[in-house]
């Protein structure tokens, strides 16, 4: 026994290791049997379908401020397709047309069904990309496989979410928490495992026609892009963008487009402050409903869940202008710094904010109209 001890930590550690391996394999295994099925029928329609201009599913799809989820149409992964179409990202990197919409199918059959992070956030979060695309002369401050390693994270940013934030995960001790909670961003990095997932599966790697080089340049775009919409990722680098910011956006420095992609990504994921106040009202609700119903399981726990998670003391006129001031605010406003078409984003947003500051002073708590 004494002999054998000095190796046993090393023992431990790759026991560890191979646990750890096995239960993301099975995670994964789980996801793809379950969540992500393709009907034949499905895909050849998808495969198939010569795809439409964007304007056809609603003429105001270049609008920063209009939200996709005003779109009566089933045939979203087309779409999404379109929109990649008209960024020209299928021609440049030669996206073959069965396989992309096979990928683009497999990421929405690997969301779930929480009421906000679902299928149609990843499809908003999407769509604002394409349309900072079509305002801001095709992002051209940025290369053309920064912008595809973009869009495919915003599409794929919030996989498997499970309507629970990284917090819960840790308290309830999910397998999740076992598989992450030790490198941060735990939801994130299941988010980013699954997207490698569907890349890896057979007749999906979208990126198939790049070179060795822009293969792995891409893929290391999309771990940091889907990271950094852990909002506490985006916190961290908030004072290395306001520098840029003031000191002027450099495109020969390569710390800038990390910077910038990384406030773009942020930008996309928090889309829904600057749509139409309707629009953004109903977003809200649908974001309180998840919040509410993690309130409800930490509760069952015996956790006292955050003023924003507790149906019973939810003050949310308060918490969105905390939010909108803290968080959503200086995204957008940095990003008109940055990218001045985008201002249209921004100028949204105050007006928003000033309708939820209507019903704070009125002491309404939940989502009352200003307008009363």
């Amino acid at each position: 026994m004494d002999a054998a001890y000095p190796f046993w930590p090393t023992q431990s550690k790759l026991y560890e290791a191979v646990m750890a391996s096995q239960g993301r394999s099975s995670l994964a295994t789980e996801l793809m049997l379950y969540h992500m099925k393709i009907r034949p029928d499905e895909l050849e329609r998808a495969a198939k379908s010569s795809l439409p201009p964007v304007a056809s599913f609603h003429k105001d799809m270049c609008k920063l401020t209009f939200s996709p989820l005003d779109i009566k149409n089933s045939a979203d992964e087309i779409a999404v397709m379109s929109m990649m179409n008209e960024m020209d990202l299928i021609s440049k990197f030669q996206l073959h047309s069965d396989i992309l919409a096979r990928f683009v199918l497999m990421v929405k059959r690997g969301y779930r069904d929480p009421p906000y992070h679902n299928w149609m956030h990843a499809f908003s979060v999407a769509h604002f990309l394409y349309a900072l695309y079509c305002c801001s002369n095709k992002l051209s401050c940025l290369d053309d496989l920064e912008v595809l390693a973009l869009f495919v994270s915003c599409l794929c940013h919030d996989i498997d979410h499970r309507g629970t934030n990284n917090a819960f995960q840790v308290c309830s001790n999910s397998v999740l928490a076992s598989l992450y909670s030790s490198e941060g961003s735990v939801m994130e990095r299941h988010h980013l495992a699954q997207t490698l997932c569907i890349l890896n599966s057979p007749g999906c790697n979208i990126f198939e026609s790049l070179s060795d080089s822009d293969y792995r340049r891409t893929i290391s775009m999309i771990q940091d892009n889907i990271l950094d919409t852990d909002i506490a990722s985006h916190l961290k680098k908030l004072k290395n963008i306001k520098q840029m910011a003031n000191d002027g956006y450099n495109r020969s420095n390569p710390e800038h487009h990390k910077l910038l992609c990384s406030l773009i990504m942020t930008s996309c994921d928090l889309a829904s402050s600057c749509k139409t106040w309707e629009s953004n009202k109903a977003s809200s609700d649908l974001i309180y409903q998840e919040f509410f119903s993690q309130g409800d399981l930490e509760k069952a726990l015996g956790v006292t869940p955050s003023e924003m998670m507790d149906r019973d003391r939810a003050f949310i006129p308060e918490q969105q202008l905390q939010f909108l001031d803290n968080i959503a605010g200086p995204v957008y406003q940095l990003l008109s710094r940055l990218l001045p078409e985008s201002a249209e984003a921004y100028y949204t947003l105050v007006e928003n904010r000033e309708k939820w500051d209507v019903l704070k002073k009125a002491g309404k708590k939940g989502f009352g109209d200003p307008a009363e």
